[in-house]
């Protein structure tokens, strides 16, 4: 992937700042809100194509971590600058692309996957990267089931590990816009842990009396040192502050502690526009959804305070009736004892009659619950069970460090079906190495109903399987058990014997 020299290091220098303003016209441009403001990274669209000098493509067929559809292009079919705007085209077409971003270490070029929907994901990273300030992003959104238009930011630097650990800003996502009587964007921050460890927190703004697929708005934050607040237009709607956000990280000696002061949103982020189709939120398109669909974006405008470019008390337009978010606390982080020599045999154990060190149980749901927690079989004795009482979850074993497993065969492990309410009862199995990096959802067959049935699956198949990134040199979570995505809820599963074998 082609490195380009990073333009803007921090939004509070002031020579760096006029330097960019000037070069900008900044000082024709005032922010929406406040006073004090100071442009110091802008694009008006006024040219007659893509700015590369700002903004850069991803290109793949990743699905962004959340089963999305999509392949996202640099073709000027899916990106294009028309009548002074930033337009992103999602189309109906198989496309074929990397299966996970170019830019990560276990690309391969050989291993591409084919998708039905192409789409476009800008990117400003080591072209515009920020630390607090106000961002105004004015844009018109498309609606339909399965879309998902987003402006957002991640880290730069990702200082405090992978996602969601080193944090997310999402200023407006649209999810299925005109499906429901409800028209609403949402602000939320993603922190916490390394998936699917993390958490997130946010609210939703609701327009009354217009349509954002049918009018512009300005979508913003202001995001300065300890608080978030999100804006629609001219409406403060929500903030969050940093009693409710947090970051767990690695000790040197890899034990784990909890970050709260002000981690992980005290760095460098840069900015993201795209349109997504399906995945984990939205659900997929269907006889309803009308393609193509267009994102237009009028200008993307990132100001500082000059007088207080950390706390930005000199220029914020607080709004008393804005929502204040609880935001979430960390969990108490939980040091494992465990045999250093349990690699050296032929056997790791991860269950049998308990679930052994270094791994824990953990579970991740987008909505509902689901629940693991060691009951008596009364043929086995003590095993995990796992309720699903949701739709969307994973069930996971997994351990706070990676370990090399390259030299091992295969993963086996019991499994009994307790309940199975429903009429097509998939199951699933991912290993990760640090999610992203994993095997992705790997099919087995589901047995009937009140028996227990073995498996042995090589860990060949999993690294070979269509779409896997997995990394036998780094596995932190040997087992995630799920059953099919969008179709879980009132499944009860038994697990015993859980073991990875040479």
């Amino acid at each position: 992937m082609t490195r380009h020299t990073r333009v803007l290091l921090a939004i509070g220098g002031s020579a760096l700042t006029a330097l960019l303003a000037g070069c900008s016209g900044g000082e024709d441009i005032q922010s929406e809100l406040g006073q004090g403001w100071e442009l110091v990274w802008n694009d008006e669209f006024d040219g007659d194509q893509i700015d590369s000098s700002k903004w850069s493509h991803e290109t793949n067929c990743w699905g962004g971590g959340n089963n999305e559809l999509q392949c996202y292009t640099d073709r000027a079919e899916n990106s294009f600058v028309r009548d002074g705007k930033l337009v992103i085209h999602a189309l109906e077409e198989e496309f074929t692309g990397p299966s996970v971003p170019i830019d990560w270490a276990e690309y391969d070029p050989a291993n591409d996957v084919t998708l039905p929907y192409t789409s476009a994901r800008l990117r400003s990273l080591d072209k515009g990267d920020f630390d607090y300030g106000r961002i105004e992003v004015r844009a018109k959104v498309p609606g339909g089931q399965g879309l998902w238009p987003a402006i957002w930011m991640l880290p730069t630097d990702w200082e405090y590990g992978d996602w969601a650990a080193s944090g997310e800003i999402d200023i407006m996502e649209a999810v299925n816009l005109g499906t429901s009587d409800e028209l609403a964007v949402h602000g939320t921050l993603h922190y916490g842990a390394v998936w699917p460890n993390n958490t997130s927190s946010g609210t939703k703004y609701v327009f009354w009396d217009s349509d954002p697929r049918a009018q512009f708005h300005t979508y913003a934050i202001e995001w300065a040192e300890g608080e978030i607040r999100w804006y629609v237009d001219d409406v403060h709607y929500a903030t969050q502050r940093q009693t409710g956000w947090f970051s767990q990280v690695a000790d040197a000696d890899g034990s784990r502690q909890n970050l709260t002061n002000g981690e992980p949103f005290d760095k460098r982020f840069h900015l993201l526009l795209n349109v997504a189709i399906g995945g984990a939120w939205p659900g997929n398109p269907d006889d309803s959804t009308e393609l193509p669909v267009e994102m237009e974006i009028d200008f993307v405008r990132v100001f500082t305070c000059t007088e207080d470019p950390a706390t930005l008390a000199a220029c914020a337009t607080v709004s008393p009736g804005a929502a204040i978010l609880a935001g979430n606390q960390p969990a108490e982080v939980i040091d494992v004892d465990y045999d250093p020599a349990f690699m050296d045999g032929d056997t790791v154990t991860i269950v049998a009659g308990e679930v052994v060190g270094p791994y824990l149980t953990g579970t991740w749901a987008s909505s509902g619950t689901v629940e693991m927690a060691m009951v008596e079989d009364s043929e086995r004795g003590p095993v995990v069970e796992i309720t699903y009482a949701t739709d969307e979850s994973v069930a996971y074993f997994q351990s706070n460090d990676g370990f090399d497993f390259s030299a091992f065969d295969r993963i086996e492990f019991d499994l009994l079906v307790v309940e199975d309410p429903r009429t097509e009862p998939g199951l699933f199995i991912k290993m990760d190495c640090f999610h992203p990096c994993g095997t992705g959802d790997y099919p087995i067959d589901a047995p009937p109903v009140g028996v227990w049935t073995s498996y042995s699956i090589p860990l060949a198949d999993l690294v070979s399987f269509d779409g896997s990134t997995l990394d036998l040199a780094t596995v932190n979570t040997p087992l995630v058990v799920l059953p099919t995505w969008g179709n879980q809820n009132g499944v009860v599963l038994r697990l015993d014997n859980v073991r990875i074998e040479r």
